[in-house]
Formats: structure tokens, C-alpha cells, sequence
């Protein structure tokens, strides 16, 4: 049952006034048109969600049909002030047959946000400034958050140099390039490594095998990539060298695993990476076991290593060889990480899955502990079954990404004072479908507790 009262919560590092209200009627569901059909990309991929936005549901129209068929028949003054990453409880009212909207200002900059969708757009009213927003409401909860809306390209730059990569909430992906025609259970990601780091994704997930010319084919398990040619790490390397190039305030996560058929081991894993590919580009690649300042790192690319070495390389990245199979919660030997990634799922233990998220979320955000050194929190939301349909990655992303969205904008950290309200590196299957990074933007969103702790 929906909350009658809107909570606002600011998950900026700014002040926010709000000023005015107003209520618009509820103009419905848009019709069905020509126009509305012709607008879906993947008609034949997936009828339902052909239906779903062709015929939005009730109670959220646009905020352009709303301005030029509605005009305001309650308006009314407000003095709500919403400090810093505060939550508060409002006395404005959320009707299911009504819209709000709400005029608030950041110091002289003056937006604007109709409560009439999901992600409703909050329009800048004054030309210039430098801040931007964006907006996620829970009409079931009537809860309304307010975020940051920096460009996600180069988010790490608004960060000090001294800030070490752990207190840093990194959003990431698993199986970052499996993003072409493959097996159902192969492909994990909506759109390719290039534009998941110009919409803020900053830590890769990829696995390879040693091909027959020692060089290094891209695998997810036993399966390639793709179904129409092999694809290597040379690829990917490629987009991650070009990106930081023009980007240099940035860094990226790179966690290299072996996986595939063939006869090599890890010892050969690690020599044709090393050989073939690192030791090419040493400059660009931070190889130290240990965590970073962000300082240390900009530019460069951070070898998050997940196979064992040969006896004659020392010193070749951050530790991450083994963690615990299909663990809720495991460090690794070396204690470096601390990992979530419960990923064989039933449809009866997709909630369980849900619980571990947002548990290793709020572990990622406690104070440290005195007398304990800093740890990476890695944060697996995929999963999968082969054999249920219901557990292939696409669809357990439609469940967990929208309950850690949830949990993010309404209950992360949420009337906390201590701890740096950090969620660790977030992995993420299937982000950025359709256009939508809501769920990058609300884990880089946490940052702004940085400012707010010191």
C-alpha cells in the first residue's frame, strides 16, 4: 500500500530547497498510435515489453503531455529544506489520480520535476548552471530521490587524489563484452564496453582461453562470446586505452579470469597475458597486490587478477584468485576482497539472492572497524541457471537490478552518520538497456558521501 506522505531524499552533496507544489489530473495512458509502435526497438524480441511501453500504465504520463494538456488546479508555496544526503518526511500528499510537481532551487538555479513516472526528467530552469539532477520515485512508497546528474563519463574526476579505490562506489559489469548474438546464458550485457565506460562503468569482468595462437579469445564458461566470429581481449583493451587517453582523470577495474576449453593452465594464462599483451602497454597498467589511492591510478588500468602464477612472476596485480564457489559473503586468501556472488539460482532463491545484494551493500558501507585494514567489497548481482528459463541473466537482471535500485534510492545507508556510505563495486548484468543507466547513476551518486564524511 503506497505511503500517503512524500518522503524526499537528496543523494547530493547540495543543498535543496524545496519551493513550490503544484497537482495536475492524471491525464491516463497515452493512446496507442502509429508513432508508439514504430518507437519500439525490439518489437520481436520481446512482445511483452512491446505492450508494456507502447500501453504505459496508468498514473504515469509524460511531463510533456502533462504540460500541454493540464494545467495546475493546486498550487501552493513550500519552505522544505533537504540538506546533504538528508531524508525527509514531507507533509505533501501522493494521490493515485493526481500529479505533483515540485519547483525546488540550488541556490540561485531553479528546476523543476513532475512525479508523474519512474524516472521522471527534472528540468533545469535556469540556463547556465553548473548542476544537474535526475530523479527516481516510488509511487508505492512515496518516496521521491534526488541525485547528481554529472556527466558519467568522467565521474572519478570530481574525486580527491587521495581517496583510496575502496571507499570508492564503483559501478561494473559482469561479463562486460558479452554483448552480441549468443547462447541465452552467454550473453550478459545489453551494450558493448565502449559505451558502458562513457555512461560510468569503471570495472571489466572478462574471461578468456588461450587460443592456438597464444593469444587470448574471449569466453563466457566453455562458450565464445559470439555466435558470429570470435572476438579478442585485444579488442576490449583497446576501447579501455582509448577511453582513458581522452579521460585521464578516470580509471578502470580489469578482473581477468581463465575460463574456455583448451590445454592451458594458468601459468600459460598468465605468461601470453603478460608477454602478449602487458608488458606492451606497462606504462598504462597498475600491477601492485594492494589498493590504490585514486591518485595512484588515474590513467591507468588496474589488473584485478583472478588465476594463479607461475613460480617466475611476482607481483602481477591485485590478489583475487579465489574466492568461496556461489558464496553470500567470502574474502579471499589474501583478504583483499570481500565478495558477494551466490550465482546458481532457482526461481524459489532469485529473493535469497536479492537479500545477499543488499546485505554486502550495507557491509561495504560500515565504519572500519579499528585495528582493520581496508578491503574492495565486490557486489555480483548476476546469476543464472541454464535449465530455467526464468534464471537465464536477462531475466534475473529484470529482478535484481530493479530491487537494488530500490534499495539504493530508498534504504542504502538511510539515516546513517557514521560510515562512508560506500557500496563497493557493483556488478551489474544488462545495465544501460534501452538508454537506462538509472542504476550506475544512483551507485556513482553515493560518492557524494565522500564530501560528507571527509
Amino acid at each position: 500500500m503506497a505511503h500517503e506522505n512524500l518522503t524526499i531524499r537528496n543523494l547530493s552533496s547540495t543543498e535543496i530547497s524545496v519551493t513550490r507544489v503544484s497537482r495536475f489530473p492524471d491525464p491516463g495512458p497515452q493512446p496507442v498510435t502509429i508513432k508508439n509502435i514504430t518507437n519500439i526497438k525490439n518489437l520481436a524480441h520481446n512482445f511483452t515489453s512491446f505492450v508494456a511501453k507502447a500501453i504505459p500504465p496508468p498514473g504515469e504520463p509524460s511531463s510533456q503531455t502533462i504540460a500541454e494538456n493540464a494545467q495546475a488546479f493546486s498550487e501552493e508555496d513550500a519552505s522544505i529544506r533537504l540538506p546533504a544526503f538528508a531524508i525527509v518526511q514531507t507533509d505533501i500528499k501522493i494521490n493515485k489520480d493526481q500529479v505533483v510537481r515540485l519547483a525546488f532551487t540550488v541556490g540561485e538555479a531553479r528546476f523543476r520535476v513532475d512525479l508523474s513516472s519512474h524516472t521522471p526528467a527534472v528540468h533545469c530552469l535556469s540556463p547556465g548552471t553548473e548542476h544537474k539532477f535526475n530523479a527516481v520515485f516510488h509511487r508505492n512508497h512515496s518516496h521521491l530521490a534526488l541525485l547528481s546528474s554529472a556527466a558519467l563519463g568522467g565521474w572519478m574526476e570530481r574525486l580527491k587524489d587521495e581517496t583510496p579505490l575502496s571507499l570508492i562506489s564503483i559501478p561494473g559489469t559482469h561479463n562486460t563484452p558479452t554483448c552480441y548474438p549468443a547462447l541465452p546464458t552467454v550473453r550478459c550485457q545489453a551494450v558493448g564496453p565502449k559505451q558502458q565506460l562513457e555512461n560510468g562503468i569503471r570495472f571489466f569482468d572478462i574471461r578468456c582461453h588461450v587460443d592456438r595462437a597464444n593469444a587470448l579469445t574471449l569466453v563466457h564458461g566453455a562458450f565464445p562470446i559470439s555466435l558470429v566470429g570470435c572476438k579478442g581481449l585485444s579488442e576490449v583493451l583497446k576501447d579501455a586505452y582509448s577511453f582513458l587517453d581522452g579521460n585521464p582523470h578516470e580509471c578502470i577495474i580489469v578482473s581477468l579470469k581463465r575460463e574456455g576449453r583448451g590445454d592451458a593452465d594458468d601459468a600459460k594464462f598468465a605468461k601470453v597475458l603478460k608477454e602478449g599483451y602487458i608488458d606492451k602497454e606497462a606504462s598504462r597498467w597498475y600491477l601492485e597486490d594492494s589498493i590504490p589511492t585514486l591518485g595512484q591510478v588515474r590513467g591507468k588500468v588496474i589488473l584485478f587478477r583472478r588465476f594463479t602464477l607461475p613460480s617466475d612472476i611476482h607481483q602481477f596485480g591485485i590478489n583475487a584468485e579465489h574466492w568461496d564457489y556461489n558464496t553470500p559473503d567470502s574474502s579471499t586468501s589474501s583478504r583483499i576482497c570481500r565478495v558477494q556472488d551466490f550465482c546458481e539460482v532457482e526461481p524459489a532463491t532469485i529473493s535469497k539472492k536479492i537479500t545477499y545484494v543488499k546485505e554486502h551493500l550495507e557491509r561495504s558501507a560500515k565504519p572500519l572497524e579499528p585495528g582493520t585494514t581496508r578491503q574492495l567489497f565486490v557486489n555480483f548481482l548476476s546469476a543464472s541457471n541454464f535449465w530455467k528459463v526464468r534464471c537465464w541473466p536477462d531475466k534475473i537482471a529484470d529482478k535484481v537490478n530493479v530491487e537494488t535500485l530500490r534499495h539504493l534510492a530508498i534504504d542504502h545507508v538511510a539515516g546513517r552518520e557514521q560510515g562512508d556510505g560506500s557500496t563497493g563495486l557493483v556488478i551489474c548484468d544488462f545495465v544501460g538497456e534501452d538508454g537506462d543507466w538509472e542504476l550506475v547513476r544512483l551507485i556513482v551518486a553515493m560518492n557524494g558521501w565522500i564530501k560528507k564524511t571527509g
